[in-house]
């Protein structure tokens, strides 16, 4: 064999640690790629393998923290594989993902720890080489490769071909996950349209009732705006644009369209979000108050809204607490802004969102990398 990496003899110290780190499972998810449907673009490039390597087998493998998924196979039902998945007793890409680097063997059956893999006596796996596939936020996300039943000598030439065309393979994974987010960015945007005139119906029947002059709904609108302007990035993919502010800031512009009476604490250290941060999260928070005006506290006439935040270690936590409204009333409703909020906190910026519903109203709670909100 050339002068190719090859595997280590024993498995690698904090190899399960990797494969299961948050991050990287996270990267997985986001692509939309595991327990999809064959396409072609990725089927044409393990067949390109097949015909560079002269190997029978070319696979696009994914790997989460327990299984492998073949996005893309050729060769296998030839080699008498049916299933387009293998636990990671069965799979050599595991270890192409936790070195993030490519790897050969010319005969697993001699390799100290590949010979007693699972791949090798019941699916045939002889010769192996695997290059890693990365998804849009750098992650390693599986591998892709050529395998043989037999002995196989690889050349650097193939490992090199390998590395490019899994190169491509990456371009359309990251304009995959981009054209699937500007469509719920579009989504979003009818969504927030049809929003904003209830909204704004809303603050006209409420100015309308308390006797406010015309210049305080004028000012009311004007803050409303200013609120919405903060998402403008978001309907251009998600670019990052615009300077650094604080999420104090951040908070006031998006509430104090809704009124400075329904709000009972605005508390918590300074946290300064970058651009593409701020984006995500103007976007959930938004959608959160635009919810709360619709259905919870801030369409109450004794309603309360509370929010505060604190910083332990590498995290921020948020607590959104609305009082005022039934639970029923203030978890409706669930659907596309749900998936909304799911995307901007848990998809992009990596966070975790849970709910906790009472009869007197609701705590939503926001649990965020510091790391992710500097980008």
């Amino acid at each position: 064999m050339a002068n190719l990496p090859e595997f280590p003899t024993s498995e690698p110290e904090g190899h399960a640690a990797e494969l299961g780190r948050r991050e990287r499972l996270a990267d997985v998810e986001r692509t939309g790629l595991m327990d999809s449907v064959p396409e072609e673009v990725y089927d044409r490039a393990v067949r390109l393998a097949r015909q560079i390597t002269g190997a029978p087998v070319g696979l696009l493998s994914l790997v989460d923290d327990h299984r492998q998924f073949f996005k893309a196979q050729s060769g296998l039902e030839e080699a008498g594989v049916d299933q387009r998945e293998t636990p990671l007793s069965h799979s050599f890409c595991q270890y192409v993902v936790s070195s993030r680097t490519s790897l050969a063997v010319v005969d697993a059956r001699t390799h100290p720890l590949l010979a007693g893999n699972g791949a090798v006596r019941d699916l045939g796996v002889v010769a192996y080489l695997g290059v890693p596939v990365h998804g849009p936020d750098g992650e390693v996300l599986g591998s892709f490769c050529a395998i043989d039943s037999e002995a196989h000598e690889w050349s650097e030439g193939q490992m090199k071909a390998l590395e490019d065309i899994a190169g491509i393979v990456e371009s359309e994974i990251r304009l995959h996950q981009a054209l699937a987010e500007r469509q719920l960015l579009v989504q979003e945007l009818n969504h927030r349209v049809k929003n904003l005139f209830t909204v704004v119906s809303g603050m006209v029947r409420l100015s309308h009732s308390n006797g406010e002059s015309a210049a305080e709904l004028e000012a009311r609108l004007h803050a409303l705006a200013n609120a919405h302007n903060l998402l403008a990035p978001a309907i251009q993919a998600g670019q990052p644009v615009g300077d650094r502010i604080s999420l104090h800031d951040l908070l006031t512009t998006l509430l104090t369209p809704y009124g400075s009476e329904h709000l009972a604490s605005l508390e918590g250290p300074s946290v300064v979000l970058g651009p593409r941060a701020s984006t995500s999260l103007a976007l959930a928070l938004h959608e959160l108050a635009t919810n709360a005006a619709k259905y919870g506290a801030l369409a109450a006439a004794g309603g309360r809204l509370g929010v505060h935040w604190a910083v332990e270690g590498n995290m921020l936590t948020l607590h959104w607490e609305e009082t005022g409204r039934t639970a029923e009333e203030a978890g409706h409703p669930a659907g596309f802004g749900t998936r909304l909020v799911s995307m901007a906190i848990e998809g992009q910026l990596d966070g975790t969102l849970s709910t906790d519903l009472r009869p007197e109203g609701m705590t939503r709670r926001i649990t965020l990398p510091r790391e992710r909100l500097a980008e």
